[in-house]
């Protein structure tokens, strides 16, 4: 039986090689702000595969639910009514920005910008920089690298590594 991906689902995952590579190189807990099908499922399999606990922040009742389907140990699943209550502001191997509502991931990226050693941020090309506000953040962060080979882009940011791995 061939399974065929429609291309909207195809265009949600175009951040995997990213989060792959961050994890690899990343130390310590994971943050992934908004949870999904394709980097919920990879973050927890990586996670638990490494022993590192990971953390979801969720806003939608709809992702939440799914996200606290399958219980499991070190993974932490938080429901928030506002990215305002998000407990973020604390050091992060690494952390992935891809929730909604879509004008906010400006916001929390520079509440990371100091404390996150890796920030990979989905939805980075650039005709919707303005969409998620990232025009106000680029210059928080010392290194960057875009991610340019699928669509939508994915770019990693840090203030802490140089990021030549990437190149």
């Amino acid at each position: 039986m061939e399974v065929k991906l429609v291309d909207n689902q195809v265009k949600q995952a175009t951040h995997i090689p990213m989060l792959v590579k961050t994890f690899e190189l990343s130390k310590g807990d994971v943050l992934e702000l908004g949870t999904g099908y394709f980097s919920t499922t990879l973050l927890r399999w990586l996670c638990q595969m490494a022993g590192r606990t990971l953390h979801f922040f969720e806003s939608s009742n709809f992702w939440y639910q799914r996200a606290i389907l399958k219980p499991v140990p070190f993974h932490k699943v938080i429901k928030v009514d506002s990215f305002d209550e998000a407990d973020i502001e604390r050091h992060w191997g690494m952390a992935f920005v891809d929730h909604f509502p879509d004008e906010r991931r400006w916001v929390e990226i520079k509440r990371l910008a100091n404390w996150a050693q890796y920030l990979v941020i989905h939805d980075s090309n650039l005709s919707w920089v303005k969409k998620y506000g990232y025009e106000k953040i680029w210059n928080l962060f010392k290194y960057r690298h875009d991610y340019s080979k699928l669509n939508p882009n994915t770019t990693v940011v840090s203030n802490f590594h140089d990021l030549k791995e990437f190149k």
